[in-house]
């Protein structure tokens, strides 16, 4: 699903908690109605721009390609931030 809107709040968070994979996790508004709030982005996407920084994303415009994992959560498969940093998965 392709959506887009604005970062309310940007943290990195550890996931599973105890190990070394971080995950930024965005709160997110001015989507469409019945679009997610919360969306992860997932470590090895932050590994593609290890300057990333939640206070960079704070604020900005985005727009992102997401699908919803077997927990439940909106993980993103590619982001683009109005900062103009775009984070895409690896092609397999």
């Amino acid at each position: 699903m392709r959506i887009r809107g604005i970062v309310q709040t940007a943290t990195l968070q550890e996931n599973p908690p105890g190990t070394d994979q971080i995950e930024m996790v965005l709160r997110v508004q001015g989507v469409g109605p019945g679009q997610p709030r919360t969306l992860v982005v997932p470590y090895a996407l932050l590994l593609t721009d290890a300057e990333l920084d939640p206070d960079l994303v704070r604020g900005k415009g985005f727009q992102a390609e997401v699908a919803e994992d077997s927990s439940g959560r909106w993980v993103v498969a590619e982001v683009a931030f109005a900062a103009g940093r775009v984070l895409r998965a690896p092609e397999e």
